[in-house]
């Protein structure tokens, strides 16, 4: 995680004018955008330091879940803030993500505390006592865009519909005051449409492989946490598999030994986006819809930050793919994603709606419906496609990094599940080998028993 770059003496610059808190740059009050006490240029360094405060109270507390040393009475409480921190942080950046459409428009403001109320009053009042414009002549004129800084002028690759030559804007508002006349506010302008996804066949969602070649793929997907990575990592190894696992640029950042281990082992590494967000409303409405804040920027600047910070530690560039976290994602964000060059990888369903492949390995809660002991885990791998020809052939496992359980955990079952698949003539393959034979099938191999003769085994 990049730090935030803080500006000169007490949140201003050296003229003394106000400066954003993230990147320096002036503050303009019509655009300025609030985030508790502190003011930002624009949306996108509230976001992005948004983001870098869920990372870092993520990074906080995962090193006190892994602490071994500090065993005190003080430790239980520190675990509990630091968990409060993480949550509440991974809150307010999901909330500014499912802002309503006049966000482009309308500061966005967080005061929780009455010191953050202050704040705003007298911000209000500095801004009468400056001769900054009313209320019905803000809404006049045009919102001056800030000049993102380097690393976020690269996501725009293309212009922006709605953005304006900011020079005519800057110019009126440095310009002494003159006495205007009155002008009726115009209507809201109509926000421009979404670009249209990419063909179905450049967007699609992977979630099998050849059901004709007795292969599985077993991935791992890798959030803010890796307190069994290494056991994994063993466990593959001692078998030679070579399996994908998809990382967020939190973990990348948050994790750099686990990373250089994955790809020294031979492990493909795809994009798990850069701060693991929700992407549709699915968690509220059980649609796949896209949020009204992400956008193509949003996604390709997620995908770009992971493929950067994977780049910077690896010198390597990622795996082609991504998974959408929580799994939400639609047409539409995969075409943004397959804009720049990553396909979707889900996991495979089977006939009904209880039969996946996902193996819910992170329910802690054993009270939960969707609680799955460890042998409930390996039974359902073994099981799938019981009864049908293809079996499991193709299947996409998924599994992760990191469990929240102290007793009863899944990847204890790893050993024993794939050496019973090698005796089943399975081969454990990466993603890439296992798109290889969907797009180049090969012969099914004739002398493995499928199907019902698999029962007795």
């Amino acid at each position: 995680m990049s730090p935030a770059v803080r500006p000169k003496g007490n949140g201003a610059n050296g003229e003394g004018q106000r400066a954003c808190w993230r990147c320096g740059s002036p503050i303009h009050w019509p655009i300025v955008r609030l985030v508790g006490h502190r003011a930002f240029c624009g949306e996108f360094c509230a976001i992005t330091w948004l983001a870098d405060e869920a990372a870092r109270t993520a990074w906080t507390r995962t090193t006190l879940e892994m602490a071994g040393g500090d065993r005190g009475p003080s430790r239980p409480l520190k675990l509990h803030v630091a968990r409060l921190a993480a949550r509440l942080a991974q809150a307010r950046l999901d909330r500014r993500l499912h802002a309503g459409p006049r966000s482009n428009t309308l500061p966005w403001l967080w005061l929780p505390t009455r010191q953050g109320a202050t704040v705003l009053l007298i911000a209000l009042l500095a801004l009468g006592v400056a001769g900054g414009p009313s209320t019905e002549t803000r809404a006049m004129v045009p919102a001056v865009q800030p000049v993102p800084p380097p690393a976020a002028r690269s996501l725009a690759d293309a212009p922006r519909p709605e953005a304006a030559s900011p020079a005519p804007e800057a110019k009126a508002l440095e310009a002494p005051a003159t006495p205007r006349m009155p002008v009726a506010p115009s209507r809201p302008a109509v926000p421009p449409p979404r670009p249209r996804p990419l063909p179905r066949q450049t967007a699609a969602d992977i979630t099998r492989g050849n059901t004709a070649v007795r292969q599985v793929a077993f991935t791992f997907d890798g959030g803010d946490q890796a307190n069994v990575a290494y056991e994994i990592l063993d466990i593959l190894q001692a078998r030679g598999i070579r399996s994908t696992v998809f990382l967020t640029g939190q973990f990348i950042r948050m994790y750099p030994e686990v990373v250089r281990r994955l790809v020294a082992d031979g492990h493909e590494v795809g994009n798990h986006m850069d701060t693991h967000p929700h992407l549709t409303t699915y968690a509220e409405s059980r649609r796949q819809q896209t949020l009204p804040r992400v956008n193509r920027e949003f996604v390709l600047g997620q995908l770009q930050r992971t493929s950067e910070a994977f780049r910077a530690l690896t010198g390597q560039a990622m795996a082609p793919y991504w998974r959408a976290p929580y799994g939400e994602h639609n047409a539409e964000i995969r075409g943004w994603a397959a804009e720049a060059g990553f396909r979707h990888i889900f996991w495979t369903r089977g006939a009904g709606a209880a039969e996946d492949l996902d193996t819910r390995d992170w329910v802690a809660d054993r009270s939960s419906r969707i609680y799955r002991s460890r042998e409930e885990i390996a039974a359902r791998i073994l099981e799938f496609g019981r009864g049908r020809a293809e079996g499991l052939n193709g299947g996409i496992v998924l599994m992760h990094l990191n469990t929240n359980r102290k007793t009863d955990r899944p990847h204890e079952s790893l050993p024993e599940i794939l050496k019973t698949l090698a005796g089943r003539g399975y081969r454990i393959v990466t993603i890439s080998d296992l798109l290889a034979a969907t797009e180049a099938p090969e012969e099914p191999l004739q002398a493995q028993p499928t199907g019902e003769a698999r029962r007795d085994q």
